[in-house]
């Protein structure tokens, strides 16, 4: 976001070109990992990806495509991220079913509505997206203002001149994407990891996985608008504010820990003879361990 954006004469001119292809760096690798995810899955006959992580990545993935995108290479990448998406969707419909009936509760349920439920949280997540669009545009810098305000937003001055969407100067869509995108990060991480506790096997994903999401999420949400605030700080100042390293920092050590969480799973899981990964202490792999 913000290839559009013209920053102040004290910035270097490559400034919003090398941000660009961070970002970019960035997507490649989520495209990446979505197509090894596939791949996995297919081999597995898992679905490494949470359901609820699922839903709000395409539910941004859909408003940003449709609506903020405001050049045509950015509408090509979120386009090239939702098509790659699909292939998750269908993995996720076609596997996950097993692993949410094995589970307590309301498992069974969700795991034999599981479409409806994706679909239903997919058009919650986008109606969410488009509020937050319109509150963030309806009052541009308000957003920034709140969470930075003091040491890091009102004192030093929080100036959106140079930001423009759709030809209307003041309108930061690097920011509004960096807060959207965070939440997205948050809930994606964190659900992960919480599945992987939870289903013991490492089953739809894998430590190359791993790697190149954490290593785009890096670019995207790190290195992109953190080069931004080195150079622009007026303009991003919210990159340090307080709510945004809490984001950051917690995404980063939900990714960290599924690391270390990932190395033990792999340890005990047991593969079944159709290929499917299964928790080492689970039922079904008694029946293929050896006495």
């Amino acid at each position: 976001m913000g290839s559009s954006d013209v920053p102040p004469a004290t910035a270097p001119s490559w400034l919003i070109p090398v941000q660009t292809a961070l970002l970019g760096a960035g997507v490649v690798c989520w495209d990446i990992t979505y197509i090894l995810m596939f791949l996995r899955s297919r081999t597995t006959k898992s679905s490494g990806v949470p359901l609820l992580g699922l839903a709000l990545n395409v539910s941004w993935e859909i408003a940003y495509a449709f609506v903020v995108a405001d050049t045509l290479l950015e509408r090509v990448g979120f386009a090239t991220w939702l098509a790659l998406d699909g292939l998750i969707v269908y993995s996720l419909l076609k596997h996950a079913g097993d692993d949410w009936r094995e589970s307590t509760g309301g498992g069974r349920w969700v795991a034999r509505h599981l479409g409806w439920v994706l679909y239903g949280m997919v058009l919650v997540g986008c109606v969410g997206q488009a509020a937050f669009v319109l509150t963030f545009f309806a009052r541009p810098g308000l957003v920034a203002r709140a969470v930075v305000a003091g040491k890091y937003g009102v004192s030093a001055g929080v100036n959106k001149a140079g930001k423009f969407w759709r030809g209307r100067e003041g309108l930061d869509t690097t920011e509004l994407s960096f807060w959207s995108a965070g939440l997205a990060q948050d809930v994606f991480s964190a659900a992960s990891l919480a599945q992987l506790v939870a289903r013991g096997h490492s089953g739809g994903t894998g430590y190359l996985i791993w790697f190149v999401r954490f290593v785009g999420s890096l670019f995207g949400m790190q290195l992109a608008p953190g080069l931004l605030w080195w150079y622009w700080p007026e303009a991003h100042g919210f990159w340090l504010s307080p709510l945004a390293i809490f984001m950051s920092g917690f995404s980063i050590l939900c990714d960290l820990a599924y690391l270390f969480v990932l190395r033990s799973v792999r340890k005990t899981e047991v593969k079944l003879p159709d290929g499917r990964l299964v928790a080492g202490d689970s039922p079904e792999s008694v029946k293929v361990k050896p006495a």
